[in-house]
């Protein structure tokens, strides 16, 4: 088991010791590692069938989004003896840390494409690139462009988190509750208004989580299995729908010359069902429906992992555990990753191929983890604003150099 460090937005008890909730380490672990497989995108895979493809009426950047609301707000409510001055400061720094890597790697993976021609590798860069306007574009984030695209949406949340954090310490959180809901009721199109409810939901559910541990409690036993039987049902038929969509629909359309007529229809139907059931599960912006499914799934899986995370910890070897531990690290090193391999990956592979080559993201991504915890143990001023500093120091030198 890999020794625990403070994480990039852990906590610290009165006595030094972590107060971490290890379940909600190993659930982003995983999280974080079912990303890499999605964004490598090299189905069919033995992997997939742990993923969903990414297709799933729940996919794991919401769980992501959630899990980085609810620890900041976990977080920072042991922190606030030390005053808003103090966790203003702190939430800023974080917010432009996650400012500057996703403007920064959004413009290098543009550079790097446009030069070399490779457009096809991503979608979404205009070809030829009208630089002036891209880099205006990116610096105002309006244009994103990778995969760590998320980095530039957490910003504009972690520049709000504050704002709400200082609410929720005043027990408005009555005011934090309606003003999400009203955000989201107005999102329209717009990504970050969709999503902020389940970051803010989780900040507030942090904040509260002792009282809202309580509160379950003390419910009758009666009552909190009659709670988790219906979550358990729905989770279990909503989750069999979903995966069948992905696994015997995708399957059936792509066999159609080959269906009956009793089975054209019955997959015409099965279209027409899904396409209505999409466009109240929409990911952009967070349909009803995916936001409902997220935490009723959320809370079956938080279940499961609570009761087995020792179980799990051991054996994953402690893997789970240090890639949620460090995961602003994890999530900008995944993109480089997706990056690199998307580069070399043959235009035609086979699935024991596809097989190997995700293996290997992986493992270059849990060693990558390894090696930055090691870099961290023996000098602790290695974080991500560190790394900024050289990269962009390193940089300028070069520049004047030429």
């Amino acid at each position: 088991m890999p020794k625990q460090m403070v994480n990039d937005i852990a906590a610290q008890g009165p006595a030094g010791k972590s107060q971490r909730i290890l379940s909600f380490d190993i659930i982003r672990g995983f999280l974080l590692l079912v990303i890499l497989v999605g964004h490598i995108e090299l189905p069919p895979n033995f992997y997939d069938f742990f993923t969903g493809r990414g297709r799933l009426f729940v996919s794991a950047a919401e769980g992501f989004f959630f899990l980085s609301g609810l620890l900041v707000g976990m977080v920072y409510r042991r922190r606030i003896s030390l005053g808003m001055k103090f966790i203003f400061k702190k939430m800023w720094t974080r917010a432009a840390e996650l400012y500057v890597g996703g403007a920064a790697l959004t413009l290098a993976y543009a550079f790097i494409i446009a030069k070399t021609n490779h457009f096809y590798i991503k979608a979404g860069l205009p070809n030829p690139v009208d630089w002036q306007h891209t880099i205006f574009q990116t610096l105002t984030l309006r244009f994103d462009y990778g995969w760590a695209d998320f980095l530039g949406r957490f910003a504009i949340l972690m520049i709000m988190a504050p704002f709400v954090f200082y609410l929720i310490s005043k027990g408005r959180w009555r005011w934090v509750l309606a003003g999400s809901i009203i955000a989201w009721l107005l999102r329209g199109q717009n990504f970050t208004l969709g999503w902020q409810i389940i970051f803010n939901g989780g900040m507030l559910m942090g904040f509260y989580w002792r009282e809202l541990s309580a509160k379950w409690q003390s419910l009758k036993r009666s009552t909190r299995k009659v709670i988790k039987r219906s979550v358990l049902t729905i989770t279990a038929i909503t989750f069999a729908y979903s995966y069948a969509v992905v696994y015997v629909l995708s399957e059936l359309n792509s066999h159609w010359n080959a269906l009956s007529p009793s089975w054209h229809n019955f997959t015409l139907d099965w279209n027409g069902f899904n396409q209505y059931a999409w466009t109240y599960a929409d990911k952009w912006t967070m349909g009803p429906v995916r936001l409902i499914l997220f935490f009723i799934w959320g809370s079956v899986i938080y279940a499961w992992v609570a009761q087995r995370e020792d179980l799990i910890n051991r054996r994953t070897r402690g893997v789970l555990l240090l890639i949620g531990q460090n995961s602003l690290f994890v999530y900008i090193f995944h993109s480089v990753i997706v990056f690199v391999f998307k580069y070399f990956i043959p235009a035609k592979t086979t699935g024991v191929q596809n097989f190997a080559i995700v293996s290997l993201a992986l493992a270059v991504l849990i060693g990558g983890t390894y090696f930055y915890r090691l870099a961290r143990s023996r000098w602790p001023d290695v974080n991500i604003a560190y790394l900024y500093g050289l990269i962009f120091k390193k940089s300028r030198a070069l520049f004047v150099a030429r």
